[in-house]
């Protein structure tokens, strides 16, 4: 890692430890519980978070802790499934810790619903950014296989950049059609999710999630 990359990483780690901080105190917890797939996401968050809360405030949850072991696992749920959500429970079940998913904006983009997880330290990171700060990046095949598609990860952050944060509605123009097809797909399939995190139907006049934030 240059001196550039490891000062840019400071940088994040400073913004991304601060809001983990601000969590903690507004739920009352005192440690992060990380999901710890073992991938460059993981591994990131990690050494972010601690950088600034300090390596006690972090705990990797890097298996289910038995739990998965007094579970039948559902026909047609694949083991990596399977071993996220009984890292996700058992980090649940943590007495004083926040539940932490380090997903990559790309992958929360592209990747369906959004983790249940309170906290996504990566979550305004792309694919492209971990990989240059991680040395690698990770996600689930299909969009593993999207980036393919799409000429590789550098290009399709590229294209999803220009259309996120620079609002260029033509962006995905410059990816293949195939790519550009399911960008759009996978991108309409997780909207409802990231804009209605939580669903509460309106009865009385101050609605839990949809004004009541006290």
């Amino acid at each position: 890692m240059t001196e550039m990359d490891r000062a840019r990483e400071m940088r994040v780690a400073e913004v991304v430890g601060a809001v983990a901080r601000q969590a903690l105190a507004d739920r009352g917890r005192t440690r992060i519980a990380l999901l710890d797939d073992g991938g460059p996401e993981a591994e990131l968050a990690a050494r972010l978070l601690a950088a600034v809360l300090g390596v006690d405030a972090v705990e990797r949850v890097a298996d289910g802790g038995g739990v998965e072991s007094v579970l039948h696992r559902p026909a047609g749920i694949s083991p990596a499934r399977w071993a996220e959500e009984a890292r996700r429970t058992r980090a649940r079940l943590l007495d004083g810790a926040l539940p932490a998913h380090p997903a990559s904006k790309t992958v929360l983009l592209l990747g369906g619903e959004l983790p249940p997880e309170p906290l996504l330290p990566l979550g305004d990171l792309w694919a492209s950014d971990v990989a240059a700060l991680g040395g690698g990046w990770s996600a689930p095949d299909e969009v593993r296989a999207l980036a393919e598609a799409a000429g590789g990860i550098d290009a399709l952050d590229a294209a999803l950049r220009a259309l996120i944060d620079g609002r260029d509605a033509a962006a995905l123009d410059a990816l293949p059609a195939e790519a550009r097809d399911e960008v759009r797909g996978r991108l309409a399939a997780g909207r409802a999710s990231r804009i209605f995190p939580r669903v509460v139907p309106k009865l009385g006049s101050r609605t839990l999630g949809a004004d009541l934030f006290e």
